[in-house]
């Protein structure tokens, strides 16, 4: 039987979202060595080598990508030719114990291989997770991902209603800025099946009410808005595993079968096990987040509004969160 404190760990390993499969490597980690937390440790120590032998470099390099959808003639949900909803650049570093997550907005320009200039979430739907990996890691300066995460349809909706609901403190940030108060989130897109209708505050959501939170864009700030609740979101997911461990432990395995269910990766089975023995006793303070800011937006044609990337406060993020 899995103990309390290895649950736990694992948990919190999902509580982050930006590193599911090395849920996985910790989930088998714990059923190979089942038991306290201690005993996951010391067995870890001598059966498992650590992710900075595994890799052979202190730190590693994934890139996070969540599909988005259209609905076919069925109005079912479909992935097919999907572009990227969600891109983040994590650095995982052995060293310091520490996860580096910086997102990159889906409508900010960049460049294909073919040379054409497109909104950054086209590669994911013009060659998939390779054409991704290419053109991300050129945008922002570097030689390439070590590893990739992508995230089916739906993976967050479903972690989270395994999980129980969060709670979310939920901000207009149109109100706020117009009106100096907030105030309540009323949104319907019928095209899009998107219906946002949530009061101000604290409250606990269910799936689909925190998936319309964090997909919703239509503000004053569009994507960089919809980015902050998405990361406002992942932090109330840490916040939940930790204050309700007792209930969370109940979903535990609600939660693994999503993730097999839900999550692509290239990581190997030995290297999800050897991350997710080094992360057993990782917490969210140790997530640092941000995403790259933009300076304007333009007409882009074929995509229409996109944002130009401040190539200046990009080179200083990548420099001090993924080199």
């Amino acid at each position: 039987m899995i103990g309390f404190r290895s649950r736990r760990a694992v948990l919190t390993l999902l509580a982050t979202l930006l590193l599911t499969s090395v849920l996985l490597g910790a989930a088998a980690t714990q059923r190979l060595f089942p038991g306290h937390l201690t005993g996951v440790q010391t067995l870890g120590r001598i059966f498992i080598p650590p992710p900075e032998t595994v890799f052979g470099r202190p730190s590693l390099r994934v890139l996070v990508v969540g599909l988005d959808y259209d609905y076919n003639g069925q109005d079912e949900e479909t992935s097919a030719h999907s572009r990227s909803d969600i891109i983040m650049a994590v650095k995982l570093d052995f060293i310091k114990h520490r996860i580096y997550e910086l997102s990159v907005p889906r409508d900010m320009v960049a460049t294909m291989p073919n040379g054409a200039t497109a909104k950054i979430n086209e590669a994911q739907s013009e060659g998939g997770i390779t054409e991704s990996e290419a053109v991300v890691s050129s945008w922002l300066g570097l030689k390439g991902f070590d590893r990739y995460v992508v995230l089916r349809i739906d993976t967050m909706k479903d972690l989270i209603n395994a999980l129980g609901g969060v709670t979310v403190d939920v901000e207009n940030s149109d109100a706020l800025r117009h009106a100096g108060a907030n105030g309540p989130i009323d949104y319907d897109d019928s095209w899009g099946h998107l219906h946002v209708h949530l009061k101000p505050g604290v409250q606990h959501l269910d799936g689909d009410q925190a998936i319309g939170y964090s997909r919703f864009r239509h503000d004053w700030c569009s994507d960089p808005c919809r980015i902050m609740r998405q990361q406002q979101v992942i932090h109330a997911i840490a916040q939940q595993v930790q204050t309700n461990q007792a209930t969370t432990i109940l979903h535990v395995q609600s939660l693994l079968d999503v993730l097999h269910r839900d999550v692509q990766t290239d990581l190997k089975g030995n290297e999800e096990i050897s991350l997710g023995a080094a992360f057993t006793t990782f917490t969210p303070k140790e997530i640092v987040t941000a995403q790259v800011p933009y300076t304007t937006s333009i007409e882009l044609p074929d995509y229409g509004d996109s944002i130009v990337a401040d190539e200046q406060a990009k080179k200083q993020l990548v420099s001090t969160m993924l080199r």
